[in-house]
């Protein structure tokens, strides 16, 4: 849809008194996300993602899209982020398994100068082979931090659906389990490694969510971009002091969590992993108070297309 009146906001979600299958997104290994947290990491994500803008564009004038498929999209950052490299006219369909998210967020791209149509779909991944059947015109999939909360069938439904109908996919921000800090602590790594274990209950791909694709997407003929996207927070910045508040203690009660339920044959460099884990959060918690941390997430940004050679 082209020209200056904006298009229809259709699907479940489009306005008051809608009432959307509760149950579509059963069996989804994906929790609902807070929208508070997904607020309050929005400006770290986009200075992790500055540096990928270059790559995007040309991903973007490789094929300009006229419609924007958002997977996931929680409250619409990744698509508030590529925003002003797109046309505006573009067609955005958003599937998240929340509806409250959905109607939010597609009210949220039209304030912000979306004019081509909205349309919302309550479902998990399963449904984007459907969505992208239906394309008329260039489509991109984007997600954003959602990969970790992936089962490997999930994945591989993912790239068999970018791969059937030769869609590009841009998915941005998956974490890869490395964390440096500074200071450091001595149970940086034990509190590390048992959160990245905790991201993986549930069957979900956590850290490793990034290699997996990357195996899935070469076996079925599709080209791979790593970008490195990482989280480079300081608590004597404001925003950042406040990411690191809520990221530390929740950080710090997942890997006790995990620890407690593998105490019963713990080695000796995880003895007494529950408590040490919750003194590590208290100790972190005051460094960052005292705005005295440096704390690195790493995460990567993935570019899926067809090889260059082969692109049509």
């Amino acid at each position: 849809m082209t020209g200056s009146q904006p298009g229809p906001v259709t699907g479940p979600d489009a306005g008051p008194g809608t009432s959307p299958d509760a149950g579509s997104d059963a069996g989804s290994p994906a929790e609902r996300i807070s929208a508070d947290w997904l607020t309050l990491r929005e400006a770290a994500d986009a200075a992790a993602r500055e540096s990928t803008r270059g790559p995007v564009a040309d991903l973007l004038s490789a094929r300009p899209p006229g419609r924007i498929v958002d997977v996931g999209c929680g409250t619409g950052s990744g698509g508030r982020w590529l925003q002003d490299q797109l046309a505006g006219d573009e067609e955005w369909v958003l599937l998240d398994h929340d509806p409250e998210l959905l109607a939010a967020t597609a009210r949220r791209l039209r304030t912000r100068s979306a004019r081509g149509p909205i349309s919302t779909r309550c479902d998990d991944v399963a449904g984007l082979d459907a969505i992208l059947a239906t394309a008329q015109t260039p489509t991109l999939v984007i997600a954003s931090a959602l990969l970790d909360l992936l089962t490997a069938e999930q994945i591989d439904s993912l790239i068999a659906a970018a791969a059937r109908h030769r869609t590009p996919m841009l998915l941005a921000l998956t974490v890869t389990g490395g964390m440096s800090a500074d200071p450091r602590h001595p149970d940086d790594h034990l509190v590390s490694g048992a959160f990245d274990r905790h991201q993986r209950r549930g069957g979900r791909c956590g850290p490793q969510a990034p290699a997996m694709l990357e195996q899935t997407a070469d076996s079925r003929g599709l080209h791979v971009d790593r970008l490195q996207t990482p989280w480079v927070l300081d608590a004597a910045g404001g925003a950042d002091a406040a990411l690191l508040q809520q990221l530390v203690p929740d950080r710090a009660r997942a890997a006790a969590e995990q620890l407690a339920g593998e105490s019963a044959g713990a080695a000796d460099e995880t003895a007494g992993g529950p408590e040490r884990a919750r003194r590590w959060g208290e100790d972190r918690l005051a460094q960052i108070r005292a705005g005295d941390l440096r704390l690195q997430i790493d995460h990567v940004d993935l570019l899926v297309r067809e090889p260059a050679d082969d692109a049509r």
